[in-house]
């Protein structure tokens, strides 16, 4: 990178238990002009202290970590540094993971599994006041991801049937519950995801792939 480059590069802190991760990641975003790459740890333990000492303006994060895991040293991270933008990279494509995360003050949700590039898009999106979700949330509003952790297995469960196409009174028969009963969950469903149809409801569960964690409850 040329001085320019570096003076206008985000300073980032790297955070994973895996030296090779680390490594592949700073290998990849040598010739970044976006990100510059201060400082590492290996546990979610020490990175407090790195990140209190470097002040970085983004901490990438592995949520499987020695000492403590990544979603609670983003915590303890943000209450030493609050500026720092924190980023989860983790392997684990999950909404449950992705509401922790964001719940911790998490700004960015990264996939292992992700084109590299993302990493710089990220890390622009987060220190541009913005959040950046990637896999199959891309695209998505981390409030929207909230209130489908709000839905109950079987509200769940009946989204899905519709977006297979089902009828009321189809799934009504195939759940052994009446069709009134049917109703009242997909108004309680549209009411949790605050949008105005079963239709919206449907593609917005479809959009984040959650369907399909079943339940009966």
């Amino acid at each position: 990178m040329t001085t320019a480059a570096v003076r206008d590069a985000r300073r980032v802190v790297l955070c994973d238990d895996h030296e090779i991760v680390r490594e592949a990641i700073k290998a990849r975003m040598s010739d970044s002009s976006v990100v510059e790459i201060v400082g590492e740890a290996s546990n979610g333990r020490d990175v407090v202290d790195v990140v209190k000492e470097l002040e970085p303006d983004v901490l990438i994060i592995d949520v499987e970590l020695p000492k403590r895991d990544g979603i609670e040293a983003t915590r303890e991270v943000l209450k030493v540094r609050p500026r720092t933008k924190v980023i989860i990279f983790t392997a684990h494509a999950q909404p449950d993971l992705l509401a922790l995360a964001l719940r911790a003050g998490a700004s960015g949700y990264v996939l292992k599994s992700a084109p590299a590039e993302d990493i710089a898009k990220a890390v622009k999106a987060v220190t541009g006041g913005g959040t950046f979700l990637g896999g199959d949330f891309a695209g998505g509003k981390p409030s929207e991801v909230e209130k489908l952790l709000e839905l109950s297995p079987r509200e769940r469960q009946i989204l899905e049937l519709l977006a297979e196409g089902l009828r009321v009174k189809e799934i009504a028969e195939r759940l052994q519950l009446s069709p009134a009963t049917v109703h009242t969950h997909v108004r309680n469903a549209i009411a949790k995801l605050e949008v105005d149809t079963r239709t919206e409801a449907v593609a917005l569960a479809v959009k984040f792939s959650y369907l399909g964690a079943g339940g009966t409850a």
